[in-house]
């Protein structure tokens, strides 16, 4: 039987990935490099900002220092939430409520730095009711499950009684790896991205208690 629920957090809590891939081209401007729209969300999404930068200066033929890159990056992107704010996935406060008044164990899972994710928990005023994994807690990103593991160790839980949402196949695979119940949000890839044994939607406006209550027993 599930009893936690465990989020990962750019596209699943907050709709923020057109503000990262706007943040890496204002970034990667100085170098005369752009991020097509396709590439980014084909390739890049769920992957990590350290890896992302790494891929570009690979392909690119850059030899500068990636994780320099990244810090000047994380900047630009903070400074554009408090600018221009950022939106929850449609459906998600509703949900978050619904877990609340149910009494559900919650927390996220994120693959981003610490200071982005808190930045985006406070803009969105979610920043008292959540803990949250960070890549600065683990050694591994996903696919790995090590972040997923934690998340349910901090809650007490197996993993077995866990259901894991996520919006990218690393982070399905990540939770397959844990051996978690996963949905899928469309939010940033269209479904034939995603495995058939995931149960797939496209966002937290298909999720109530009658889905719960189907997937968790």
């Amino acid at each position: 039987m599930i009893k936690a629920i465990i989020f990962d957090f750019d596209g699943v809590v907050a709709h923020s990935e057109p503000l990262h891939r706007k943040s890496f081209n204002m970034t990667l401007k100085q170098l005369g490099i752009t991020i097509p729209r396709k590439l980014y969300w084909e390739k890049y999404v769920g992957l990590g900002s350290l890896s992302i930068m790494e891929d570009i200066f690979r392909t690119h033929g850059i030899r500068r220092s990636a994780r320099f890159w990244v810090g000047k990056r994380m900047k630009v992107f903070r400074e554009l939430v408090k600018r221009e704010g950022v939106r929850p996935v449609k459906g998600f406060m509703k949900f978050n409520r619904l877990l609340d008044k149910i009494g559900m164990k919650k927390i996220i899972a994120s693959g981003g730095y610490r200071k982005n994710v808190l930045v985006m928990l406070k803009y969105l005023k979610l920043d008292r009711e959540f803990q949250f994994i960070s890549r600065e807690d683990v050694k591994k990103r996903k696919p790995d499950p090590e972040a997923l593991l934690l998340a349910a160790k901090r809650l007490g839980v197996k993993p077995s009684e866990c259901l894991v949402f996520e919006d990218s196949p690393y982070g399905i695979e990540a939770a397959r790896r844990a051996g978690m119940k996963c949905v899928a949000l469309t939010t940033s890839l269209p479904r034939r991205y995603f495995r058939k044994s995931c149960i797939v939607v496209k966002d937290f406006r298909e999720v109530d208690l009658n889905f719960l209550n189907r997937v968790i027993d």
